[in-house]
Order: structure tokens, then sequence, then C-alpha cells
């Protein structure tokens, strides 16, 4: 047995030298054998030209300036004019854009936000600016490289040097394509404000989904309501099938408005919204509705509501109407108390009607919806069962209360 293992371990030694060196050789295989590589050593040539067309302008320029008898501080002046002038091109907010494109296109890299648009401000001017620099700075060591191979001819050097050449093309051509994005991509802050905007309209979007919950909810509890009534008694007391007909009818047509309203938008961010939200001030016609939905409501109302901020009263609004609606479903008697007070402390809705057998373990979206809400405001919301009734208790922070 030990000569089997003291025989065992060579081969593996041999293995893994092996797995070494294939993975040594790969990263050489692909720069040296990619076509993706040849096609980042374009990129560098394209950089190469631009350098090599500055640098014969400005040579053609400055030797004429000199020709001219121009003082030495006056062709140093008019070089650096010749020289720095069109580098700054890079600051033009159109170059980010169009070097952007080159690069997904030459460096065969993808963008991970999409491809850049012009510069927007002057951080972002900056970073083209350094990237154009590099480029033609790349492009510039690259024209002098081959100068060399020129002056090299015929010595034994030119093989070496020109493999050389070859090898700090294709080594920097992978270089700028991994540079490319992290120059003209967006920066840390500009990503920072991206996922803050993203975070704004998921908000708002879940916002607007919490708005129709409840309302488009609300109208078809009431409509279911109401439709299971009438087809009990529709031969025996027409006129209250007809008046079930009624309340379905305008619940149906009150939710179809809010519905249009909330899609439009979701469809346009941009739009606000034409109508204004309910608030408690139409609280009594949220009971009048329920009520009419075959749902007996006591009400008792403590405080000036219409002091409250518009957006605590919107939001206690849908509060309310999604009690209401949880009532109607699941009281088991079709009755409901309702207790709204505005203190001190804030505003207090307490809702209860009696527990029956009906109420499904799982609670849904509705009361889900209803403590994100009053979460949203600083509030509390609790729900449960209390003494043989179901309890939603809400307090909500009444802020500035208008004089």
């Amino acid at each position: 047995m030990g000569t089997a293992a003291m025989g065992t371990a060579p081969t593996r030694v041999e293995l893994n030298g092996r797995v070494g060196v294939v993975s040594l050789l790969r990263p050489a295989q692909e720069l040296l054998l990619s076509s993706k590589s040849y096609l980042r050593a374009v990129f560098v040539l394209v950089g190469a030209a631009l350098a090599l067309a500055l640098g014969i302008a400005d040579f053609t320029l400055l030797t004429l300036v000199a020709m001219g008898g121009a003082p030495a501080w006056a062709t140093a002046l008019i070089g650096v004019v010749l020289v720095g002038g069109p580098l700054l091109v890079g600051i033009v907010p159109a170059v980010r854009q169009v070097e952007g494109v080159a690069v997904q296109s030459l460096l065969a890299v993808e963008f991970p936000d999409g491809l850049p648009g012009p510069a927007s401000g002057w951080q972002q001017r900056r970073r083209t600016l350094a990237w154009f620099l590099l480029q033609v700075g790349t492009g510039a060591v690259l024209v002098a490289a081959v100068l060399g191979l020129i002056a090299l001819a015929g010595s034994w050097w030119t093989v070496p040097a020109a493999a050389a050449t070859l090898l700090g093309t294709l080594l920097a051509g992978r270089f700028l394509a991994w540079l490319g994005p992290v120059l003209l991509g967006p920066s840390y802050a500009e990503r920072l404000q991206r996922l803050e905007a993203g975070a704004a309209r998921a908000t708002e979007r879940n916002r607007i989904a919490r708005e129709i919950h409840d309302s488009v909810g609300h109208a078809l509890s009431v409509v279911t309501v109401q439709a299971s009534a009438a087809r009990k008694v529709i031969a025996r007391d027409p006129g209250f099938a007809e008046q079930a007909l009624v309340t379905i009818e305008t619940a149906s047509r009150r939710a179809a408005a809010e519905l249009d309203q909330m899609l439009g938008l979701l469809r346009d961010e941009t739009q606000h919204s034409a109508a204004p939200a309910p608030g408690l001030g139409s609280l009594g016609a949220l009971i009048t509705g329920a009520r009419s939905a075959g749902l007996t409501v006591s009400s008792a109302v403590s405080g000036d509501l219409s002091r409250l901020p518009a957006l605590v009263s919107q939001e206690a609004y849908r509060i309310v109407q999604e009690g209401l609606t949880n009532a109607l479903k699941y009281s088991a008697d079709g009755t409901a108390k309702l207790d709204v007070r505005l203190g001190g402390d804030g505003l207090g809705i307490r809702l209860s009607n009696p527990a029956g057998g009906r109420r499904p373990a799982r609670t849904g979206r509705g009361l889900g919806g209803i403590e994100e809400r009053a979460a949203a405001l600083g509030g509390t919301a609790t729900a449960g069962a209390d003494g043989g009734r179901w309890v939603l208790c809400v307090t909500l922070p009444a802020g500035d209360v208008r004089p």
C-alpha cells in the first residue's frame, strides 16, 4: 500500500503541473488567437491615426511659424495651442456618445446601463476628455513604436521588436476594453441617482397599486354583494332588486373612473392626477355607499377633519374604505361600527364588526396595504379578533393641522 501511495504522488504532481501550465497558456491563447483581440487592435489603430494626423498637422504648422521668424516664446505658445486645442474636443458633449458607440462596436464590450448619451455635466465631460486623451496617447505610443520599427529595418532586432509591438497593441486593446465602460459609463453618483429615481418610481407604482386595490376592490365587493342579494329577491321584491342595480351602476361608474385615472398615471409617469384623491371630506359619501351595499354602519366622528393635511386625509379615507370593504365581506350580521377621532395625539380610526366564520386564514392584500399606508405616515395599524368582534385600529399622526 505504501508503494502504491508513493507511486501516485508523482502522477498528481504531474497532473497539477499540466493544469497549471494550461491555465497559464489559456489567457495568452485567447489574447493572440481571439478575433476580438484584433478587433480591439483596430480601435488602437484609430487612436494611432488620430495621433498621427494631429502630429503631422502640428509639426507642419510649427515649422511654418518657425520659418517665418517668430520668437521662440511665440512658437512655444502656438505649439501649446495647436497641440492642446484639438485634444480638448473631448469636452464636446456629443463626443461621449460617439466614443460609446466606438467602444461597444470595436472594443466588443457592453455598457451595463446602455449606450452613453451626450455628456450632460462637467463631470461626464472630464471623464470623456480623459478617455479621449488616453485613446490618442495610446495611439501616439503605437506610432512611435512603428517609427522605431522603421528605424530598425534590416536589423536582427526587427522581428522581436515587431512581435513586442503586436503584443503591446493587443494588450492595450484589452486594457481599453476594460477601462472604456468605467470612464464613459455612469459615475458612482450617477448610478446612485438612478437607483434613487428607480426606488421613487417603484414607491409611486406601489402607491398606485394600493389605490387601485382599495378603490376597485371596494367597488367589486359592493357589486358582488348587491348582485347576489338582487338575484335572490328579484322575483319577490323587484323594488329592492332595482335599488341594488342602481347601487351596482353607481359603484361601477365610480370605480371605472378611478381605474382610468390610475392607469393613466401608470402609462405616463409625468402626468399628474387631474382630480384630487378623495379624503375624509368624502367620508359621509363613503359610509352612504357602504350602507346602500347592505352594510349597516353606525359612525361617530369627533374633531374637525377638514383641518387635516391633505395627505393624511387621503390615506385615512383609503384605510376606512378598505376597512368597510372587509366588514361588508365578513361581518357576521351585516353591521359595523366606525369611530373617527381627531385629537392632540393624532387621528384615530377604529372599525369593528361581529366576527363570523367566513374570514379566511390569509388576510390578503387589504390589511397589508393598511399597514403600509399607516407606516408610511409614521402611524400604526393593528387588526384582529377581540371579544367576538373583528377590530381594526389605526393611529395616524395629524402633522401640521391647518388652522
